[in-house]
C-alpha cells in the first residue's frame, strides 16, 4: 500500500496519519460507524523516529504497555523526555505537530482520536486553547480507555449509543485535564424524563445520544451530565440494565425460546453478544441461569 506524504502545514485526518505511520495498525474502529471518535491498537511497537501531522482531530495515547526505556517526545515547541509507567496517557491537540522517538522494548498503545468540533459539541466550547501534556495518571480516563479495548476487540457490538457516550465522557476528563478553565453548564431544570422513557420503551432498537438530546430539547453534553444526576448513571448503562432485566423475564419465562433469538429481539447484535453482556452483568450465563 502507498504511503501517505503530507506537505508541511497540512493537517491530516485520522486515515492519511494511520498510512503515514510507519508501523501497521493492528485493529481500528473505522467500519463500527462511529461519529466523533475513532480508536486504533498498536499492540507491539518497533523502536521508531517518527515525525507525525497536525490532525485534525486530538489524540489521545493510552500506553496500556509503557516501553521500559527511555522515551522521547516533541510537541508545540516543547520536548519531554521520560520514562512512561503502564496505563498513563499522553495528549496532542488537533493541529500539533509531534515527534516520538525510542528504541528496543515493544510497548503497545491504544490511539483515541476525537473530532476536534465533535469535541467542542461535547463540550461546548469553540476554539478552546487546549495544551499538550504527556505522562498523564488519570483513573477515569484510564477505565474509559480499557472499555473501548474491549470494544475494539468484539468488532464495535454495543452499537453507537455506546460511542456518543464515551465520546462525551472522554472530551469532558480532557476538557478538566488539559484545559485552562472548564465551563459550568446549568443543568438544574433539565427535563430528561422522555429519554428515560425512550430507552424504557424502545430499548431493542439502536438509540444515539444524539436522538435523546433532541428528544429533550438539550445539547449532548447537557443530557448527559443530568441524566446521570437525575438517574445515577449514563443513558447507555440505563439501556443495558433495561436489556439484561428483559432477558431475565425471557429467560425464565420462555423457556423454549432459542437464546440467538431472544439476542436479537432485545437489540443484540448476536447470541454471544447477549452471552457477554448477560454474564458481565449478572456473573452467570444466560444458559446457566435459565438452567
Amino acid at each position: 500500500m502507498m504511503k501517505f506524504i503530507p506537505t508541511p502545514r497540512q493537517q491530516v485526518t485520522p486515515d492519511e496519519r494511520m498510512q503515514a505511520v510507519p508501523v501497521d495498525c493492528a485493529n481500528h474502529s473505522s467500519a463500527f460507524g462511529w461519529r466523533g471518535i475513532r480508536i486504533e491498537d498498536y499492540p507491539d511497537l518497533p523502536p521508531s523516529d517518527f515525525a507525525s501531522p497536525a490532525m485534525t482531530h486530538h489524540l489521545l495515547v493510552y500506553h496500556y504497555k509503557a516501553l521500559r526505556g527511555e522515551f522521547r517526545h516533541q510537541c508545540a515547541g516543547r520536548t519531554t523526555t521520560t520514562r512512561l509507567r503502564d496505563g498513563q496517557f499522553s495528549f496532542i491537540p488537533a493541529g500539533a505537530d509531534n515527534h516520538w522517538t525510542f528504541g528496543e522494548g515493544r510497548p503497545a498503545a491504544l490511539h483515541i482520536l476525537i473530532d476536534c468540533r465533535a469535541f467542542d459539541a461535547a463540550t461546548e466550547t469553540e476554539n478552546l486553547d487546549i495544551r499538550d501534556d504527556f505522562q498523564v495518571d488519570a483513573q477515569m480516563m484510564q477505565a474509559l480507555a480499557e472499555r473501548l479495548r474491549t470494544e475494539l476487540a468484539n468488532g464495535g457490538e454495543t452499537g453507537a449509543l455506546f460511542a456518543d457516550t464515551m465520546l462525551q465522557m472522554l472530551s469532558e476528563e480532557m476538557l478538566q485535564l488539559f484545559a485552562d478553565h472548564r465551563p459550568k453548564l446549568e443543568i438544574a431544570d433539565c427535563n430528561v424524563a422522555p429519554a428515560r422513557d425512550v430507552i424504557h420503551e424502545e430499548f431493542d432498537r439502536p438509540i444515539s445520544l444524539a436522538e435523546l438530546a433532541d428528544l429533550c430539547q438539550l445539547s449532548q453534553s447537557q443530557l448527559l451530565r443530568a441524566f446521570r444526576q437525575r438517574y445515577g448513571t449514563t443513558p447507555h448503562k440505563y439501556l443495558l440494565k433495561r436489556r439484561i432485566e428483559k432477558a431475565k423475564r425471557l429467560l425464565l419465562s420462555e423457556t423454549e425460546m432459542p437464546l440467538a433469538q431472544i439476542a436479537l429481539d432485545l437489540g443484540y447484535a448476536d447470541q454471544s453478544h447477549l452471552s457477554r453482556a448477560f454474564a458481565a452483568a449478572t456473573g452467570v450465563t444466560p444458559n446457566r441461569f435459565r438452567r
